[in-house]
């Protein structure tokens, strides 16, 4: 096989396993909040955390589940400046047979994920349709007309 051959099978390979994770994540946020139950909860503290520029803010909420239990978790999702204060009421949607496994009714905890895989897939998706059908972004090369000589003579 040749080498631009293994090129583009490699990246087509990417770009499907992408739409792939992309399908699966939006598929598991909307299966998880469908089925989830909703609660009242409370900031309780934010958390600081490492990241490439600096730091980010996670926040810990806590929250009562449908059985009584009392339930503690940290947000997957940090911002920078915090986006909640201590103290702040949210609404969390949660698991019912797992209550740590929740998850804050607001767009970037919900969708964040799949929002980021979505444009990561569309770029991988325009850097295979470019590849696979070799479009170039040069104006097009204008061909020459050849000219050929007639034949000579009477006929």
């Amino acid at each position: 096989m040749k080498n631009s051959n293994i090129h583009k099978v490699l990246i087509c390979t990417i770009t499907a396993l992408l739409f792939c994770g992309f399908g699966w994540s939006v598929l598991y946020v909307r299966h998880f909040v469908n089925n989830a139950m909703e609660a009242q909860g409370h900031v309780v503290r934010l958390v600081r955390s490492d990241s490439k520029k600096g730091y980010v803010f996670k926040p810990v909420v806590a929250f009562q589940a449908i059985d009584g239990t009392n339930v503690e978790f940290t947000s997957s999702m940090g911002t920078s400046p915090p986006h909640y204060e201590v103290g702040e009421s949210v609404v969390v949607y949660y698991d019912a047979k797992d209550p740590h496994s929740a998850m804050l009714n607001d767009w970037i905890s919900l969708w964040g994920g799949p929002a980021i895989l979505a444009v990561i897939t569309a770029v991988f998706s325009f850097i295979t349709y470019m590849i696979y059908f070799r479009v170039s972004l040069k104006s097009p090369r204008k061909r020459r007309k050849t000219i050929r000589p007639s034949g000579s003579g009477s006929g």
